[in-house]
């Protein structure tokens, strides 16, 4: 389904979803997702019972992880934040996200788990809760360029996809011109006549 179309250099570029998107909880993560629900399974561990989730909370905290709270509103669709939703009936809490306080110290390079690291930490985590949130609301896309042309796919945000597909166009439009100017030199070297030349004008319009 395409979502928005846009014309660039003469290019038609069409942004669609993407029904084919990979989980980002199958990427190399740091933070750990718990959760805990009947209907659904989105986390990196997906508890059976309450007491297994507080268990796991529990040694979470005493390793010196970071342990911070994950909600889920559900209504038609669902959405997950780090923040508590505005509706009590339809939302609250599934499980927490788990900073693991040796793998941040180990993927940045540092000694100890200081204060900027920590802020660092959070930053990691609501990026990771974003994307999943992404994924879960099937807000991942792609584009196409001329229907059947160059495409790509997995965009987490719309203007990049965007902006992708214009640094793709600005390519295209450069081998374009790189080929013509090529061609124009082998039409002068052989004096080909004129009615066979490209205008140059036209190639630079692209």
């Amino acid at each position: 389904m395409t979502t928005e179309t846009e014309t660039y250099k003469g290019h038609k570029i069409e942004i669609k979803y993407d029904e084919n998107s990979e989980s980002p909880r199958e990427w190399d993560n740091i933070c750990v997702f718990h959760t805990a629900h009947k209907r659904y399974a989105f986390g990196d561990k997906n508890h059976n019972d309450r007491e297994s989730i507080q268990d796991a909370e529990r040694e979470a905290i005493r390793s010196g992880d970071i342990v911070l709270p994950l909600y889920m509103y559900e209504h038609g669709n669902i959405t997950i934040s780090l923040t508590p939703f505005s509706c009590p009936w339809d939302s609250g809490q599934v499980g927490f996200v788990q900073i693991p306080r040796k793998k941040m110290i180990e993927e940045f390079g540092k000694k100890n788990f200081t204060k900027k690291l920590k802020k660092r930490a959070l930053e990691v985590a609501q990026g990771e809760v974003e994307a999943l949130d992404c994924y879960i609301r099937g807000d991942v896309y792609g584009y196409v360029i001329d229907e059947d042309g160059d495409s790509c796919w997995g965009y987490y945000d719309i203007k990049y996809a965007i902006q992708e597909a214009k640094d793709s166009i600005d390519w295209i439009v450069k081998e374009a011109k790189k080929k013509h100017y090529e061609q124009l030199k082998t039409w002068i070297k052989n004096k080909a006549p004129l009615v066979v030349r490209t205008s140059m004008k036209q190639a630079l319009e692209v």
